[in-house]
């Protein structure tokens, strides 16, 4: 009672210290593609402070961003290079607008909202970290994770796969990636923080 009652507050917390509207959700048509929700203001910034501090001057990408709530999350975390990867039109004018009005932002990091499917996406050299909520299929996502094991290869990197509420961890699992950390409360899995590439 008392963690639902944390995780309410939290909600209406962050929204007004940050500036920016994220709630809600917005239904999708798609099979393949899921409806937007914003993960837990708690469980994002437990995330993202679980990551190794190098990471936070490489890229950042959330695929699936929809308006934005895990990337705002991860700048106020410390990183610094910020991109977005969403599908619907409509979510990319949320996210672009609670930008302008995001009141944490620090000097040195950036933001870059893209209106793109996500396998169409060309992964940036220097990206470090990808952020999933189960924004798509399994299908998708295994097309999405085989990108990133030849964005890790071809550059010669290792990369971290931030998962929360881990639906598809098998998919992941079979592909070689490591379980870096496993975040959990007293009922479930909350999150698992995969490694690929260099030890």
């Amino acid at each position: 009672m008392f963690n639902t009652l944390a995780i309410g507050k939290s909600e209406s917390q962050y929204e007004i210290e940050f500036g920016i509207s994220t709630s809600g959700i917005v239904k999708s048509d798609d099979k393949d593609n899921f409806h937007y929700q914003g993960a837990g203001y708690l469980a994002l910034l437990r995330v993202f402070n679980e990551l190794p501090s190098e990471l936070k001057n490489k890229t950042l990408i959330d695929y699936g961003s929809g308006k934005g709530r895990a990337l705002f999350c991860a700048e106020f975390c410390g990183f610094n290079r910020l991109i977005g990867v969403e599908l619907d039109a409509n979510l990319c004018s949320d996210v672009r607008k609670n930008a302008l009005n995001y009141r944490k932002k620090r000097p040195e990091s950036t933001f870059e909202f893209v209106h793109q499917n996500a396998l169409d996406y060309t992964i940036p050299a220097d990206t470090g970290t990808f952020y999933f909520f189960n924004p798509f299929s399994d299908l998708i996502m295994e097309k999405v994770a085989d990108n990133i094991i030849k964005h890790s290869v071809n550059n010669n990197t290792s990369v971290y796969v931030a998962y929360l509420n881990p639906t598809f961890k098998k998919l992941w699992e079979e592909k070689g990636f490591l379980v870096y950390k496993t975040i959990k409360t007293n009922r479930y899995t909350e999150a698992i923080i995969y490694k690929l590439g260099k030890k």
